[in-house]
């Protein structure tokens, strides 16, 4: 559990980092594809944030009423769960990458798996 509360707390900074870079890309006026790669990046981790916060609000009844062992477990499945989520996403990205005969398509797509 205290591993996804550190993921959450680093993704929405980081979120919030790249809503900062993308108002003052769009204000300055630079290259629209840097600013659709910012907003293609916030997109997923604010993905990756639902997923980790609805792991978070599922245990938060459950956790208050386990010992510490069963906490390490529940932890460690919780774990497990959001790596199976990443890596079904991560397959699902591979698939439309192999599908995509558009350039830039195809580096949003792997800019999406690199994160």
């Amino acid at each position: 559990m205290h591993k996804l509360i550190e993921l959450q707390k680093i993704t929405e900074e980081r979120i919030s980092s790249l809503r900062e870079e993308v108002e003052i890309a769009t204000n300055v006026k630079l290259n629209p594809l840097y600013i659709v790669d910012r907003r293609d990046e916030i997109e997923f981790l604010e993905w990756a944030t639902r997923i980790v916060r609805s792991i978070l609000n599922r245990d938060n009844g459950r956790q208050q009423e386990q010992v510490s062992g069963t906490k390490n477990r529940l932890e460690v499945a919780d774990t497990i769960e959001f790596e199976n989520i990443l890596k079904d996403r991560t397959n699902e990205l591979n698939s439309k990458l192999k599908e995509s005969t558009i350039l830039r398509e195809s580096d949003t797509l792997i800019n999406e798996i690199d994160t």
